[in-house]
């Protein structure tokens, strides 16, 4: 410490007893007769017994006079000697005598006790005893040092005692005798701190600064000798403090309790993973005190003056003049005066503690009282967005508590905003932001979600509202992966908020209300993504705490636990849904569970809605691991809790409890039928093919008929009505007895005919046409489905699920409708029906519903998930096309047009009814067309693409998704009993997975694209590549041209029966088979399997077969004009991936140029990209060239050079040679696509009359002499072009006509002279556009317009000419 640091401490003396204690014998005295010393209390401190020892010993027992020391020099003070304490004392005894022991004893002895030491405590007792004696040593060496530095200081405060009792003795001299006996310490005049260090910026207050200027308080009377003896001799004394004894450090930042969210600078590029909490405004919160400024005193206050007067008393520049008139008006120190008049944007909303938006008009004249001015600035009452986040990054609990408990409540209201649209409490201030405050408020939830009390809590509910109550809508869905706000959940990185969670649930240290919110919470993240599901799996002790939290409470309940929770059991069900390794994961706990079946509701100590909710979770969980072939044995192991839980179902007892407290709509005995009949199922179906289940033989068919299930089933439908409410039991009743059959024909005797019989017996009756209960479930279910197909609109959510409702009965009733048919081959039709049932009613539906828009509904923005709701209606479709084959009159071409339309709508796990759907395509033949014979190659077999097709529907991989109820098949394949997202289906999956890529490449993978019969053409042009390729069967012999001829045959084949049955709305449009037709001709010879030893194209049958494909596509086509608006662009998406369309093309023009000679339908496939609604670069590509001025570039639309010229292609635009009737019409149904609008790039217009006027190489000719007229005459000549202004390209004008009038020959000058066209009605044909037109195409004004745009641009001589061709 220094001399100044000294001269702050003044004498400090310490009372002393009068009577000093009596010195007593050494603690460690033994006692007699033992070796111990004499036990010692201690009710002394040890500081305090040293003390009185030092005492005793060096003043031999008289006690330290009340009198202040001699002042000693610190220079002579000797090093000081620790005082022994009693540790140490006891210490140096033993040591003494261990000493005298080892003196009596002999080397003999001593060897042996060192041997016995090192036989008791091992060979590292030297060492340690060692290490413990070197660690004695430095704590000694420690304490000395302590002592030596406390000398000094101690030796400071006995001269600062001594001169302060000489200074008390000048006091009272002075005095004299009748002045007051309490001494006057003298004070020093005050000094100021200087300015400069008053402004030092880094600098912090010191306190004791506000008392450098005041004089030093007197000391304190002499104590009365009254007073205890342990305080009468203490006095404290104070050294006189100037203001150059005061040091002032820099301060140092607090060092942070946990890492700071987004504490670097965000980076220059986008992240959406870095989400802000809010700019940081420096006028948003007060800042802390000024560093002190050089002020007048109080009485040094500068008097209010005639301009003060004028002055508002409390501005700042009134509180500047007043109080600090010496400093300047912009003085920075004065800044926290400036910062509370500054106001706030009156349109930024605020929000009361309740988190309710306070309206603009009364923020401004609420009272302070109600707690909502405690905010940054403005005096409007509320707490505006920023504001929040700000202070929810408080460091007071309490505060941040608040905080977080707003912004949950807005999270609330936000979420709503984006579910109801029309909501009256929308936050109109953050419309189009609610997915960025989303991200916003949830960070600032979870910065805090490891904090218990109420801060956790609140940090709990911000996490539920952002993610679980946002999306509430989809909250019940486990079938899909809903991938409803991916952004979202990579912001939560649950690789760290897994385990927090975990940590939590395990120790319950927050309110039961905040544990299920986090159990929401994570089933939120269940649904989200099967990978997601696959981490909350195995996250260490996850499962367990949620267990043992929600699930396995104790029986009977106690006062504080949690009742059990169904949503866990909702978690479990999602998680086992995910994927089989999750599920195989819960088989454990699986056996827990089985005490919600055991314990039946009607002894259950929880409620009977509660007790019958849990147990109808546990046998959907049940039912979802038998999915997989899993836990089968269950049935076997509990049959007698099963046998006892079907009776409980059919008891009136049962039916009657629950229909008195649960309303007909959620009717829970209906759900517990629905489940229990479910489950019968997946165990049926594991006993069909016991071989399938894991491990094999868990369940039996001998056993599964012992049981008698096929009875319980039927008895399930005993006291349901035919209202709504009681669909869903029909459906899976149904589904179960169809089960119930299927085994039975595998492993029944004579195929299960007696089985069928029997069920045959109950179902005519209750399918009776008559009043048939079953029947009536049926009519109403298609009534319902027509109604909702008419309601179809911005309710499009709540329609798709009653659709689903209906339809799942109807699909459910068509598959007991099979299962009751007796064997019957393909070509056998039906007699009678096995029961009644409406089919023509059905198959009415099924044209309608496979043509309605309700299948694009999911492809809306965010709405992806509604896919689960139309998988009843793709399984009803699937159902019906299986009914259809033996109604009588169904031909092949209505089952093979069925088959077309019903394809491109089946979802993942309708893989295997996509493959029967197949078989339909082999009826596909020459005479199966219709067309001429003569036409059509003979010796096509359209078996060949039975490979291509399937990879096409189940492309290779691991991930199998289940059908919507289980199979014999499903149950040992399947890996997901979930619908991929769209974002992570085989169509559209991204990353670099090269399986995905291949997937990708060949577009394969439900739902297919309308065009998936041209997918062998692809695997075709990417032999090298195609995964089909490498696994053909060795009967598999075709050769390219073969695959080439039986696509071509079945696209024409579905083509003309589509059209013949009303359905030409699921053709593939023009631009898939112009794509599909420029594929085949991107096949050179000898690429493949098979390779021929020509172009594919030019094979004769490929020929006809492509022209008849393109023929209804000309003008000449009479099809109707198309309204799809797609282009080759959107058509071949699909096949190239991320290769461009456009480097396609020009890859095919330089094909075209190389090796087709002319070919006609080659020419029609490269000129079809020449439309005017197509990139001028697709122009410039075929009539710019690939060489000189106008080359184009391959890096696509856009990025081609402007100039005029032609280049080395420019023998490729005279090689077309294509009559007008041959030209491809994909949008508007003429050839005015490629006329309108006018062109207007100059390269393209310079080409056009390159081609025009240049004769060495042959005239441009056909179809493309047409365009190059047409845009050349509607450029120069002002009345056919549409909306130019004369002075727009008015230069332009006058260089192609010149061009043209003075280098192109007589036909071409007449051609463009007397051009004539209407962008409206009829179409001018040539030759009569090139003649002037037709009679009533308007007076002949145009004929002078002409002439006198030809006489201002050329001039008199030019114009007479133009003028005597006009007049001809």
């Amino acid at each position: 410490m220094s001399t100044d640091d000294r001269s702050l401490l003044g004498s400090v003396f310490e009372r002393t007893t009068l009577h000093p204690p009596s010195v007593s014998s050494s603690r460690f005295t033994p006692i007699p007769g033992t070796g111990f010393p004499t036990a010692q209390h201690r009710f002394k401190s040890a500081f305090a017994r040293a003390r009185d020892g030092a005492i005793s010993k060096g003043n031999g027992g008289v006690g330290r006079q009340n009198c202040a020391s001699s002042i000693v020099s610190t220079q002579s003070i000797d090093d000081p000697k620790p005082v022994p304490t009693n540790a140490d004392a006891l210490r140096r005894q033993i040591q003494e005598e261990n000493a005298r022991k080892i003196e009596r004893m002999s080397d003999k002895e001593i060897e042996e006790e060192r041997r016995s030491i090192l036989d008791q405590m091992g060979d590292g007792t030297v060492e340690l005893l060692k290490r413990v004696q070197a660690a004695r040593w430095r704590k000694e060496q420690q304490e000395k040092e302590a002592v030596v530095k406390e000398q000094p200081i101690r030796a400071v405060q006995r001269e600062t005692e001594d001169v302060s009792s000489d200074r008390n003795n000048e006091a009272h001299q002075t005095a004299g005798p009748d002045s007051d006996s309490i001494p006057i310490m003298a004070s020093p005049s005050p000094r100021r701190v200087s300015q400069g260090l008053a402004v030092r910026p880094s600098v912090l207050r010191v306190k004791s600064l506000d008392n450098i200027t005041r004089p030093a308080p007197s000391p304190l009377p002499a104590t009365s000798s009254t007073r205890p003896s342990s305080r009468t001799s203490r006095k404290l004394r104070f050294a006189e403090v100037t203001p150059d004894d005061v040091h002032i450090y820099e301060s140092a930042p607090v060092s942070p309790k946990r890492t700071v969210l987004a504490l670097p600078p965000p980076p220059d590029t986008k992240d959406d993973s870095i989400v802000s909490l809010g700019t940081f405004h420096n006028h948003t919160v007060p800042s802390k005190r000024p560093h002190p400024i050089e002020g007048p005193t109080e009485d040094q206050l500068a008097p209010a003056s005639k301009d003060d007067d004028e002055l508002e008393e409390g501005t700042p520049e009134y509180i500047r003049r007043r109080y600090f008139p010496n400093v300047p008006a912009n003085d920075p120190n004065l800044a926290w005066m400036e910062m509370s008049f500054r106001e706030t944007n009156p349109s930024s909303p605020r929000f009361d503690l309740h988190g309710a938006p306070i309206p603009a008009s009364i923020s401004s004249s609420l009272p302070s009282h109600l707690g909502l001015h405690h905010h940054a600035e403005g005096s409007h009452a509320g707490y505006t967005i920023d504001d929040i986040f700000l202070l929810s990054r408080s460091t007071v609990p309490a505060q941040r508590a608040s905080m977080l408990g707003i912004l949950a409540r807005i999270a609330y209201r936000l979420g709503r905003q984006v579910r109801e649209p029309d909501n009256p409490d929308k936050i109109f201030a953050f419309a189009g932001q609610e997915g960025e405050l989303r991200k916003r408020i949830l960070a600032a939830g979870l910065t805090a979600i490891d904090q218990i009390g109420s801060l956790g809590a609140r940090a709990v509910e911000i996490v539920w509202a952002c993610l679980v109550e946002w999306d509430r809508t989809a909250k019940d869905l486990d079938d899909i992966e809903l991938s409803l706000a991916p952004d979202v959940v990579s912001s939560l990185q649950l690789d760290y908020f897994l385990p927090q969670v975990t940590v939590i649930l395990s120790h319950a240290a927050l309110p039961a209300e905040s544990l299920e919110q986090l159990l929401a919470v994570i089933h939120w993240l269940s649904q989200q993504s099967n990978k997601v599901a696959d981490m909350i799996t195995t996250t260490p002790r996850l499962v367990a705490a949620i267990l043992n939290t929600f699930l396995l409470t104790p029986i009977p309940p106690k006062e504080d636990s949690l009742p059990p929770n169904p949503v866990a059991l909702q978690l479990l069900i999602t998680l086992a849904s995910a994927s089989r390794s999750n599920a195989s994961a819960l088989l454990d706990p699986a056996d827990a569970l089985l005490r919600f079946i055991a314990i039946l509701p009607s002894s259950s100590p929880y409620s009977q809605a509660l007790a019958a909710t849990l147990l109808t979770y546990t046998l959907r969980f049940y039912a979802t691991l038998a999915s997989y072939g899993l836990y089968a044995h269950i049935a076997t192991t509990a049959s007698p809790v099963f046998s006892a839980l079907a009776l409980y179902i059919l008891s009136p007892a049962f039916v009657d409890s629950t229909s008195a407290s649960e309303s007909a709509s959620d009717s829970v005995s209906t759900r517990l039928r629905a489940s229990w009949a479910s489950l019968l199922e997946a165990w049926t179906i594991c006993a069909t093919n016991p071989h399938a289940t894991r491990p094999p033989h868990e369940i039996l068919w001998s056993q599964v008929s012992a049981w008698g299930w096929a009875t319980d089933i039927r008895k399930l439908k005993e006291g349901l009505g035919t209202d709504r409410p009681h669909w869903p039991a029909y459906a899976a009743i149904w589904d179960a007895e169809a089960a119930w059959l299927e085994g039975a024909r595998i492993n029944s005797v004579k195929g299960g005919e007696g089985e069928r019989e029997e069920v045959l017996r109950m179902l005519r009756v209750s399918f009776n046409s008559g009043d048939g209960t079953e029947l009536g479930v049926v009519r109403g279910a298609l009534e319902a489905i027509q109604h909702d197909l008419g309601q179809v609109g911005p309710t499009g959510e709540r329609v798709l699920k009653s659709l689903a409702s209906g339809a799942a009965v109807l699909a459910s009733s068509l598959r007991l409708f099979i299962a009751c048919l007796p064997p019957l081959n393909n070509s056998t039709l039906l007699s009678a029906p096995p029961f009644a049932l409406p089919l023509s009613e059905l198959s009415a539906l099924s044209a309608t519903l496979v043509k309605h828009s309700i299948w694009s509904l999911p492809d809306s923005p965010g709405a992806a998930y509604l896919r689960t709701y139309l998988r009843p209606l793709t399984r009803f479709i699937i159902h019906f096309h299986r009914v259809s084959r033996y109604i009588p009159g169904t031909n092949p071409q209505l089952w093979f047009a069925q088959a077309l339309v019903f394809l491109p709508r089946l979802l993942p796990g309708d893989e295997s009814h996509g493959f029967a759907m197949l078989d339909s395509f082999s009826h596909v033949t020459p005479q199966f067309v219709g067309a001429n014979p003569a036409e059509l190659p003979q010796d096509v077999d359209v078996d060949v693409l039975r490979p291509f097709l399937e990879y096409t529907v189940r492309p290779e991989g691991d991930v199998y998704v289940a059908p919507l109820r289980p199979s014999t098949e499903s149950i040992s394949r399947s890996s997901t009993l979930r619908l991929p997202s769209p974002s992570s289906s085989s169509g559209s999956v991204k990353g670099d997975d090269p399986d995905m890529h291949t997937v990708r490449t060949f577009s394969a993978g439900l739902p297919l694209t309308r065009d998936f019969l041209f997918a062998p053409l692809t695997h075709l042009l990417r032999s090298g590549a195609s995964p089909v390729f490498r696994a053909l069967p060795a009967k598999w012999t075709a050769s390219e041209v073969d695959v080439v001829r039986a696509t071509l045959m079945l696209a024409l084949a579905a083509r003309r029966v589509l059209a013949a049955h009303g359905l030409e709305g699921c053709m593939p449009d023009a631009a898939e088979v112009v794509f599909a037709c420029m594929r085949v001709c991107m096949l050179e010879h000898g690429v493949g399997f098979g390779g021929t030893a020509m172009e594919v194209y030019r094979d004769d049958g490929v020929e006809r077969l492509m022209s008849l494909l393109l023929a209804p596509l000309t003008m000449r086509g009479g099809d109707p004009p198309s309204t799809d608006a797609r282009t080759l662009e959107d058509a071949s998406k699909p096949y190239l991936d991320r290769t461009p369309f456009y480097q396609f093309y020009t890859d095919l023009v330089a094909l075209y140029g190389a090796v087709s000679f002319g070919h006609r339908i080659f020419a029609t496939l490269v000129v079809t990209p020449l439309a005017m609604r197509y990139p001028v670069d697709y122009r410039r590509a075929l009539w710019c060239g690939g060489d000189g001025p106008g080359a184009v570039s391959k890096a696509g639309p856009g990025n081609a050079d402007t100039s005029e010229g032609g280049g080395a292609l420019a023998d490729v635009v005279r090689s077309v040679r294509i009559s007008i009737d041959e030209v491809v019409c994909t949008v508007i149904g003429d050839v005015r696509e490629y006329l309108y609008p006018v062109e207007r790039d100059a390269g393209v217009l310079g080409a056009y009359v390159a081609a025009l006027v240049t004769t060495d190489r042959g005239q441009v000719d056909g179809f493309l002499r047409l365009v190059a007229v047409h845009h050349v005459a509607c450029t120069v000549w002002a009345d056919l072009g549409e909306g130019i202004e004369e002075g727009q390209i008015a230069a332009t004008r006058a260089r192609l006509l010149r061009v043209v009038l003075v280098h192109g020959g007589a036909d071409v000058v007449k051609d463009v002279v007397l051009y004539r066209q209407r962008a409206w009605g009829a179409f001018v044909l040539p030759p009569t556009c090139y003649q002037g037109g037709e009679d009533g195409m308007g007076d002949g004004g145009w004929r002078e317009e002409r002439v006198a745009f030809v006489q201002r641009s050329m001039g008199e001589s030019v114009a007479e000419r133009v003028g005597t061709l006009l007049k001809r």
